[in-house]
């Protein structure tokens, strides 16, 4: 018998690899991910996390959302996740409400109990279930009438680095860098986040700077292409209340420098000039100045405020249950 040559066996893994990012994710797929994340959880009153990983240092701080913009338009470069958002969501009639409604999920996610973890986890994969049809128009590898639908997992691997991979790289602006080591535990810590949408842990890259590989790779891949679904929305996003438009052109700002740069130039955002960097440069330094000096109800994500109350046997402060009310629309998330 002739032995494969190490390429080859590496062409067989990726074509396996590649192979397995095409399937659906079944309720038993999801199902059996969840017995596997629930394994890992050492205290169900505590969830995912807790306040000693790198997940709650990340997620915890109000910065973070400074990436929200670059993180939604890497999702919606995916024209699977386009048509999906164009054709099954409010995003045109409600926008922030969709978000809203995206940002209550992950941080229930991040900061909940297990219980709390694991409704939230399959309240999303039966939205997901639901989202099925074809493509309208043809974008990279996206063809016109072809079929799409949202629990793929080579779709949700994308969406899931494009909340850890921005979410570190805001971190790391604002406060201070990971080491090598911490970025890995960091993103073993997200392999569990992964399991809740069902993705398996063999379909994920091997380690930190494998993830960023494969960032970069679909990045510069005709996985993605910006159709004119994918600017339309961009527009509703960017434009979805007349008294937010201060605040939304100066995040546009944010958005244009943290986007790569052909992503930048397809959605039709600014090059970012001198003038443009040193305008999100003093938006950073300012920032990192009050939030020095302010206080943790300010600093601080409000479901990160309520799981700390949680863990202490306590109920979440009026002015968290407000903040809550505020961004999410109710005011307990993880109590």
């Amino acid at each position: 018998m002739t032995a494969q040559k190490p390429t080859e066996i590496q062409e067989k893994q990726e074509d396996k690899k590649a192979s397995l990012k095409r399937k659906a994710i079944t309720k038993a797929d999801l199902q059996a991910r969840l017995e596997e994340m629930s394994e890992k959880v050492l205290d169900p009153t505590v969830g995912l996390y807790g306040p000693g990983s790198m997940s709650w240092r990340v997620n915890r701080h109000t910065s973070i959302m400074m990436g929200a913009g670059c993180a939604n338009l890497l999702q919606l470069a995916h024209p699977w996740v386009a048509q999906a958002i164009d054709q099954h969501s409010q995003t045109q009639t409600d926008p922030l409400g969709r978000l809203r409604r995206t940002f209550l999920n992950v941080h229930t996610m991040v900061f909940g109990s297990l219980d709390q973890v694991l409704d939230s986890a399959i309240k999303v994969h039966n939205i997901h279930a639901k989202i099925t049809g074809q493509v309208s128009e043809s974008a990279g590898q996206s063809k016109k009438g072809s079929a799409y639908f949202a629990n793929q997992i080579g779709a949700m691997l994308w969406v899931h680095a494009t909340l850890w991979i921005t979410g570190l790289r805001v971190y790391e602006l604002f406060h201070q860098p990971f080491t090598a080591a911490e970025k890995e535990q960091y993103y073993r810590e997200s392999k569990l986040f992964a399991f809740l949408f069902g993705i398996p842990e063999s379909a994920m890259p091997e380690t930190w700077v494998d993830f960023l590989q494969y960032y970069e790779d679909v990045v510069n891949s005709d996985e993605l292409a910006v159709g004119e679904v994918g600017q339309q929305l961009v527009e509703y996003i960017f434009s979805m209340k007349a008294y937010l438009k201060p605040f939304l052109d100066r995040h546009k700002v944010h958005t244009a420098v943290l986007l790569p740069e052909r992503l930048r130039r397809d959605f039709g955002f600014p090059t970012v000039t001198p003038a443009l960097q040193k305008q999100f440069d003093f938006d950073v330094k300012l920032a990192r100045t009050l939030f020095n000096v302010a206080p943790g109800s300010v600093k601080y994500m409000p479901p990160y405020l309520e799981a700390c109350r949680r863990l202490e046997g306590e109920k979440a402060g009026l002015v968290t249950q407000f903040t809550n009310r505020l961004l999410y629309g109710q005011p307990l998330l993880v109590s």
